[in-house]
């Protein structure tokens, strides 16, 4: 991998952090808490630490929210929420 290519992925990832921040921030009360695992239960403010950290954690919180947006433009969200009955 070049330098440039290195940049932009640099610069991607610090975008998708952002993006995730902003709909943590935008959508998620306060007064929630979130678990993953059998660890302990993060507030909102904890997770935007996590991602800006970068760790493990604040991985998986990424990861989550990258696949309920593909989920939401492929169409498979509202196939799934469809099929319940």
């Amino acid at each position: 991998m070049n330098e440039q290519n290195t940049v932009s992925k640099i610069k991607v990832e610090e975008e998708i952090k952002e993006l995730v921040i902003a709909r943590i921030e935008a959508t998620m009360s306060p007064h929630l808490k979130l678990a993953i695992g059998g660890d302990k239960s993060l507030t909102k403010q904890e997770m935007i630490e996590d991602i800006k950290k970068g760790n493990e954690v604040g991985r998986l919180i990424i990861q989550s929210h990258l696949n309920f947006i593909k989920a939401q433009a492929s169409g498979k969200l509202i196939t799934a929420l469809n099929s319940v009955k």
